[in-house]
């Protein structure tokens, strides 16, 4: 029988889902945290490139969002480029919040800036934004970042895709983490910010006062390609390719707005590879021109599914479009609604057909703030406070994510991690 539920979860995230829990006295630092907003806390980066600090393939932009955020210092910067990092440093010392940058320090990797930073300028809570292929692992000991700063007593906010070990290691990763997170009253966020998105908000709350369940989800992300330089992007097995990179934030729209999951049996998928010649790629030696052929990512991927909620859904991704702006677009149906988002990385709107009605209706959206800001503000709250209640989506929520995104990457013929070290 057709019904709206949340089944077939983990045990761990189940649980999770049950108990985030509001800590009073969170450990930060070697002192507890107050539940007072106004709190001083020193963030960190690890990776000195675009996801942090801007760049032309999309809005994303993690510092200019922090550094206008109160009582926020920062104390770290970490990449293997100590050039660039300086640089960034320099450069937003010399901004509107350049004081904030004052006695930031850059570190090759983060087992030095755990051996030499000070208790007083060690970071609270870090910013991950470096490619997946050097981080998220439990197995093995250079890759396991996450692990490593957890014990140390950070927070973190990772950005996805969180690994590129076997979605099984990943699990058991998330696992181990949820206990260390628990033990030391840790904040371990995963950077899924649609779910902070105005559209995305306007739709889930949509779905609860229509009170009907969702029967079919079609998603559309169209993607342009001619600004994306780094090689790794292009290698499937460095990045995750099309869908477990890209596409992985409509997979977790999917999961997020339906309450369910993915019934892995039901996946079926298909592709336009790499012999599709791309017109506006960029020049040799950026993009894919160095990278093997059987490891570069397809051009266009359609998949079809089921949900454990008995909810049908489908999933287009295209690497084809040129320019900057993406086309992105959900649709839900139930019975007698549509609900279509659009436009959710540049112009959200939401446009719905109410039951017994012809009629589309545009729903007031409000963009006062946009999603990275409310995803920073709900994680910074949460470290100051322990109030994780608007932390949308933790470490073990977003393994799930990732475990489907492979799936759906599989399903379409691309190469999946075998647990062997690059």
């Amino acid at each position: 029988m057709f019904s709206y539920r949340c089944t077939g979860l983990s045990p761990l995230l189940a649980a999770c889902r049950s108990s985030q829990k509001v800590h009073s006295n969170r450990a930060f630092g070697t002192s507890a945290v107050k539940s007072d907003a106004d709190q001083l806390v020193k963030v960190g980066f690890v990776g000195a490139g675009g996801v942090s600090f801007g760049t032309a393939e999309g809005p994303w932009n993690h510092s200019v969002r922090l550094e206008k955020m109160p009582n926020v210092q920062f104390t770290a910067i970490i990449d293997p480029n100590l050039e660039l990092a300086q640089k960034r440093v320099d450069d937003l010392s010399k901004g509107a919040y350049g004081h904030k940058w004052k006695g930031c320090d850059v570190f090759k990797d983060y087992h030095a800036m755990l051996e030499a930073s000070s208790q007083e300028k060690r970071p609270d809570a870090m910013i991950i934004g470096v490619p997946p292929l050097i981080h998220g692992s439990l197995d093995v000991p250079q890759y396991a970042m996450e692990l490593d700063l957890a014990k140390a007593g950070m927070h973190m906010l990772v950005e996805k895709p969180i690994s590129m070990r076997p979605a099984e290691e990943v699990e058991r990763l998330a696992q181990v983490l949820h206990e260390v997170a628990d033990e030391k009253k840790l904040v371990i966020a995963v950077g899924y910010m649609l779910r902070y998105n105005p559209a995305i908000e306007t739709a889930k709350a949509l779905l609860k006062e229509l009170g009907r369940p969702v029967a079919s989800i079609v998603g559309r992300y169209n993607c342009t390609y001619n600004n994306i330089y780094k090689p790794q992007w292009w290698h499937t097995l460095q990045s995750g390719g099309t869908i477990v990179e890209q596409a992985t934030h409509f997979v977790d729209a999917m999961r997020y707005l339906s309450g369910s999951e993915l019934d892995r049996n039901s996946i079926r998928a298909v592709a336009v590879g790499p012999d599709m010649k791309l017109t506006d790629m960029p020049p040799p030696p950026h993009a894919e021109h160095e990278v093997p052929y059987d490891m570069r990512v397809n051009r266009a991927t359609v998949a079809v599914f089921r949900f454990e909620s008995g909810a049908v859904g489908s999933l287009n991704h295209t690497l084809l479009m040129h320019g900057q702006n993406f086309f992105t677009e959900l649709d839900l149906f139930g019975d007698g609604f549509h609900i279509i988002v659009r436009d959710p990385y540049q112009k959200p709107a939401v446009l719905l057909r109410r039951p017994h009605s012809n009629d589309y209706e545009q729903v007031p959206l409000d963009l006062g703030r946009d999603m990275y800001e409310k995803q920073f503000d709900a994680f910074m709250h949460a470290v100051r406070t322990g109030d994780q209640s608007d932390v949308r989506c933790l470490f073990h929520d977003a393994a799930r994510t990732y475990e489907t995104s492979w799936w759906i990457s599989e399903a379409a013929g691309s190469p999946v991690p075998d647990g062997s070290v690059a």
